[in-house]
C-alpha cells in the first residue's frame, strides 16, 4: 500500500462527515479539486472502492464506512490531546462539553447554556449537534461531559438517567381546518400529506405503527431526519406532522399549531455521561438547571407537554 498522508486522511474525514467534497472543502478551507485530488490519492492508497458517485453526492462504501470509524477514534483522541494543552495553557479547566441531539439543540439547550454562562461567569461552553448514536459514542470515549440524547443506550462505559419523558405532539400549519379541534386523533389526518421523521430514526416505525393499526392513509411525500426542520415544512404549509413537544413549543410564536395527539407514541430525553470518571461540578449543575427548566417548560405548555 503507497504512503498515506495526514492530509488525505483528513479529506476523506471531511468528506465522509459532508457528504460532498463541496463541503468537506469548506471543513477544510481549501478548495473543492484540492479535496478532490486528496480523496483519490487516498482511494489509490487504500486500494479498496470507497465511495460510489451518485449525482452530486459520494455513497460511501461498507469499507469507507469501517475505515472512518477507525478515523474517527484516532481524531477523538487527537482532538481532546490538544483541547487538553490548551486548557493547561490557559490554566482553565472551566469547560462544559456538551453534545445534544437536534429535538433539543434548536432553541433550547442554547438558551439554557446562554444562563448558565451568565451564573458562571468565565466558564466555556461547548456544544456539538449529532443523532443519538453519535452523542452515544462522543459520551462513551469521554470526548464529552454531557450527552442528551432520544434513546437509552446499554453500554457500560456511558451513565444515563431521564431528563424528561414525553409523547409526540401533532403539528398544523396556521389555519388549518384542524386548528381549533382539542385533540388530534389518527382518522384526523386521512389523506394528509404528512412530513415523516427519516428512517433512521426509530420513532419513525411507532408512528408508522399507529396510523396503520388504525387503517388511515397518509401521502407520504415529505421525510427530515431533523425534528425541527419538520416544524419548517408544516409552518410553510408543506403538511402535518409528529415530533417532539420541546421543538414543537418553540416555533408556536411563529404560528405553528400544535395540538396534543390520542395515540401515546414516546419520545424520552435522556441525559448521558462518561462512566469512567467522575461528573464534574458543572456538568452536575448545568443538568439540574436543563431539569427545572424543562420542567417549567411542561408546566407553562398548557397540556401539550406532560412529563411522565
Amino acid at each position: 500500500m503507497a504512503k498515506l498522508s495526514f492530509r488525505q486522511v483528513e479529506a476523506f474525514r471531511a468528506v465522509m462527515i459532508a457528504g460532498t467534497t463541496t463541503g468537506a472543502a469548506e471543513m477544510l478551507y481549501i478548495s473543492q479539486p484540492a479535496v478532490s485530488r486528496l480523496l483519490g490519492d487516498f482511494e489509490d492508497s487504500v486500494k479498496v472502492p470507497l465511495f460510489e458517485r451518485q449525482k452530486k453526492r459520494l455513497v460511501p462504501t461498507p469499507e469507507a464506512q469501517i475505515l472512518f470509524d477507525e478515523i474517527e477514534r484516532s481524531f477523538i483522541g487527537i482532538e481532546k490531546l490538544a483541547r487538553t494543552a490548551e486548557e493547561l495553557r490557559a490554566f482553565n479547566r472551566g469547560t462544559l462539553r456538551i453534545a445534544c441531539m437536534p429535538a433539543l439543540a434548536h432553541e433550547f439547550v442554547p438558551r439554557i447554556s446562554q444562563e448558565f454562562m451568565e451564573l458562571n461567569q468565565g466558564i466555556s461552553m461547548t456544544l456539538q449537534v449529532r443523532g443519538s448514536e453519535q452523542v452515544a459514542n462522543w459520551i462513551s470515549t469521554q470526548h464529552f461531559d454531557i450527552g442528551l440524547s432520544a434513546s437509552g443506550v446499554l453500554d457500560p462505559a456511558i451513565k444515563t438517567e431521564p431528563l424528561a419523558r414525553s409523547k409526540l405532539v401533532c403539528i398544523l400549519p396556521p389555519g388549518h381546518r384542524l386548528k381549533n379541534k382539542a385533540c388530534i386523533e389518527p382518522h384526523d389526518l386521512e389523506d394528509e400529506i404528512f412530513i415523516s421523521l427519516g428512517t433512521e430514526q426509530s420513532v419513525r416505525y411507532k408512528v408508522d405503527d399507529v396510523f396503520e393499526q388504525a387503517g388511515v392513509n397518509r401521502k407520504m411525500l415529505l421525510d427530515t431526519q431533523v425534528s425541527h426542520i419538520a416544524c419548517t415544512y408544516v409552518l410553510a404549509g408543506s403538511g402535518v406532522s409528529l415530533v417532539d413537544p420541546v421543538t414543537a413549543i418553540s416555533f408556536i410564536k411563529q404560528g405553528l399549531v400544535v395540538k396534543p395527539f390520542t395515540h401515546f407514541v414516546p419520545f424520552n430525553y435522556n441525559l448521558t455521561y462518561p462512566a469512567a470518571r467522575p461528573v464534574s461540578q458543572l456538568a452536575l449543575d448545568f443538568s439540574k438547571l436543563l431539569k427545572t427548566r424543562i420542567k417549567e417548560l411542561s408546566d407553562n405548555s398548557n397540556n401539550l407537554f406532560k412529563l411522565a
